[in-house]
């Protein structure tokens, strides 16, 4: 081989190596870029993340004062409906109280009339039907006038249930029946 050959492939190789090595430092670089722009868009993207996890601790923590303060409000209302409860009941039964005691004081007003026969006044008991002043008489009728409240009573049944199927009132029923039971005793 002829040095002049050898001179020009050795030029040749090192025009080559000249070429190529520009390329790799390029590639470098630009792997070097890569990476740092791959490293700030996860730490963007972490940052990101962060501050989306504080607005939902925050979310979160609003959601539950607001779950308390709406808890809180519902127990009181609950406290509130029980008071009105108890008071609604406590008038029922002082109603009840009061009714029942008007009941037994009308009963003892037309036991009082129905005992003194020999005033000779006709009284009107509170079913507006008149007595007269014979008490035998007013027995009959009373057995006789309500035939059917007197069976249904023969048959066990209950006060109630002999007003509703009669159309008398309650203290009405039980009236009759003491009346009834007063004037068996003469």
């Amino acid at each position: 081989m002829k040095p002049w050959i050898v001179i020009v492939m050795l030029g040749l190789a090192a025009l080559v190596y000249a070429v190529k090595l520009p390329r790799r430092q390029s590639d470098k670089i630009s792997s070097e870029q890569v990476v740092k722009e791959v490293e700030s868009t996860l730490e963007q993207y972490m940052a990101d993340i962060e501050e989306e996890n504080d607005t939902l601790v925050e979310l979160v923590g609003q959601i539950k004062k607001d779950t308390s303060a709406k808890h809180m409000a519902m127990e009181e209302q609950l406290k509130e409906m029980r008071q009105r409860l108890l008071e609604v009941e406590q008038h029922s039964v002082q109603q009840g109280a009061r009714i029942t005691d008007v009941e037994k004081e009308k009963l003892l007003q037309v036991t009082a009339l129905a005992e003194m026969p020999s005033l000779g006044v006709n009284t009107t008991d509170l079913l507006g039907n008149e007595q007269s002043d014979d008490v035998p008489e007013a027995v009959n009728s009373i057995k006789h006038r309500y035939s059917e409240l007197f069976e249904l009573h023969n048959q066990g049944k209950s006060i109630d249930i002999i007003g509703k199927l009669v159309g008398l009132q309650r203290g009405e029923v039980q009236l009759i029946l003491q009346l009834a039971k007063q004037e068996e005793l003469r």
